[in-house]
């Protein structure tokens, strides 16, 4: 096999490159999908046709495998695959799961690499502080196709570090990254950072979805030219920032400009998006460029963080635009937007036509949105700037609380002004608490407590469609398959095989949203046990109707 790109090869590269189109995806099911919001919010899939660019050229990474080789991606075949990426340019990988070592594999310039229906790399656990499933270090003119990365974050060997990568990205320039998902790293789902001082250019990426990583779903450390396209980016927790898209550059020669971000969607991530900019003083000045348009985020701590330390004596500044256009922050525990600056900018920050919802689902008005954010960001007017709404604000209608209770615990008020009533209404199972800290939330006495076994709660009410949340943490066992459970909601079945721990990880609160129907004014909740006992810290019920 020649292992130069062909004509035909390259001319399907470019077309590619600069004209591809969303495919229809396979739909990745979520814990949390009802949605306050109807469904504007739902999550892309993961694309499985238009494979008309893999052709006669294409390399099959199955050729490069041993005789007998696994497809249950339990054995490592890393220096095989590696030797492939190296001498072939159009690569293919089979419809099956392959292992990968905490080496990872390398991405070299000039690569086509299309990921079949079916195919997956996962990282083998390991003890390491960082690695990267996939990396492309200095290398041009690559593009990759439905990459699906899974990490090892609830089976890490190691108690240190946080950079476990799906896929990293360093320097380099004409990459794009079509359809990828990339869970449970033990860092980063996709990480954009500097290779020996040389940023990383002209960056596509379409339809990510980066869920359950224990840091940041997306992060960028530094960018000329990132068209970022429909990301979906949730579940981030464990580690700081914990944010579904973050911009952290780390050095004062670095840059973040020429950056478009269109469609993005987050939700319950500790920050929807996180943009910082403190550490590029001192390089002179800089002119930073960030266009955020129709921004969802849904029940993170804080929709949008934006830090900027703007001048620090040395006489260097940074200027320019954080723009961020139709943003609609749903449902946020700590705040919608939250800013802070330090000293004196030419940086402006322009919000135009936000929603801002909160917590019991109310709409705020135009004054009150503004009121909000100025008393929950403390923005200066004379630094960040120009700040509009839009005319128009449509009416939402906000679900009634019915019932708060603390299961297994007593009277508590939450950091969101909740009161959750003593445990109440229950029949069966026994109560357990616990005193370790509790991540991904600041209300740990909410989660330190449960009441366990099979169980049940039958809880008066008038008949129409009610929002239940059930909030849970695994605060007794340290690894997966020790609890498993179902949950029924009047009769039916609506969570099977629940492990927290899997979902999760110890000691972090998961919360599950579902809806469901009243039609005999009790609303009647089950809970059974499959592998030792089923669980709950907490219950909310809202009426949607």
């Amino acid at each position: 096999m020649n292992n130069r790109l062909t004509t035909h090869s390259i001319f399907i590269y470019f077309f590619f490159l600069f004209s591809f189109s969303s495919c229809k995806k396979d739909t990745i099911i979520s814990p949390r999908t009802e949605l306050p919001t109807k469904n504007d919010f739902k999550k892309k899939s993961l694309a499985t046709s238009n494979l008309s660019y893999v052709t006669s050229e294409s390399y099959n990474i199955e050729r490069a495998l041993p005789t007998g080789y696994s497809k249950n991606g339990t054995v490592d075949y890393t220096a095989s695959i590696q030797a492939a990426l190296d001498k072939y340019q159009n690569i293919v990988f089979p419809a099956f799961p392959l292992l990968i070592n905490e080496g990872g594999l390398t991405v070299p310039s000039n690569r086509v690499i299309t990921f079949l229906e079916g195919s997956e790399l996962r990282i083998e656990p390991n003890a390491n502080d960082g690695y990267a499933i996939l990396g492309l270090h200095n290398s041009s003119n690559v593009m990759l196709v439905n990459p699906v990365l899974k990490g090892d974050r609830y089976a890490h060997m190691g108690t240190t570090g946080e950079w476990g990568m799906g896929l990293s990205i360093y320097g380099g320039s004409n990459i794009t990254v079509l359809n990828i998902a990339s869970r449970e790293m033990w860092g980063d789902g996709i990480y954009i950072g500097v290779e020996d001082g040389i940023i990383t250019k002209n960056l596509t990426i379409k339809n990510a979805v980066c869920e359950y990583n224990r840091r940041d779903g997306i992060t960028i450390i530094a960018i000329d030219g990132l068209l970022l396209e429909s990301p979906y980016a949730a579940f981030s927790n464990g580690t700081k920032p914990m944010a579904g898209i973050a911009f952290e550059p780390n050095l004062k020669y670095q840059e973040i400009k020429n950056v478009v971000i269109n469609n993005p969607k987050t939700q319950d991530n500790g920050t929807g998006m996180f943009v910082d900019f403190g550490n590029l003083m001192g390089g002179g000045q800089k002119n930073i460029g960030v266009t955020i348009t129709n921004h969802t985020d849904l029940r993170s701590g804080v929709g949008m963080k934006a830090y900027s330390r703007v001048q620090d004596g040395s006489g260097s500044t940074i200027q320019g635009d954080l723009k961020i256009t139709n943003p609609k922050w749903v449902g946020n525990s700590v705040k919608a937007l939250q800013t802070i600056l330090y000293g004196v900018a030419d940086v402006h920050l322009i919000i135009e036509n936000p929603i801002v919802v909160d917590i019991f689902n109310k709409q705020l008005s135009k004054d009150e949105t503004l009121s909000y954010l100025k008393y929950k960001t403390r923005i200066n007017t004379l630094a960040w700037s120009d700040i509009s709404f839009s005319s128009s604000w449509p009416n939402l209608i906000a679900p009634v609380i019915i019932y708060a209770i603390n299961a297994g615990g007593t009277l508590f008020t939450a950091s969101d002004g909740i009161t959750y009533a003593a445990d109440k209404n229950f029949t069966g199972g026994s109560i357990y608490q616990s005193t370790n800290l509790i991540s991904n939330t600041t209300d740990d006495k909410l989660y330190q407590c449960e009441r366990y076994g099979n169980f049940a709660y039958s809880l008066p009410l008038s008949n129409g469609i009610y929002e239940v949340t059930l909030k849970l943490s695994e605060i007794y066992h340290s690894t997966s398959g020790r609890r498993q459970f179902d949950v029924l909601m009047e009769g039916s079945e609506v969570i099977s095989n629940l492990d927290i721990f899997t979902m999760s990880g110890s000691n972090t609160a998961y919360d599950i949203v579902k809806s469901v129907e009243v039609t005999d004014g009790i609303l009647n909740i089950g809970f059974k046990s499959d592998i030792n006992n089923a669980k709950l810290s907490a219950l909310l019920v809202q009426r949607k109707n």
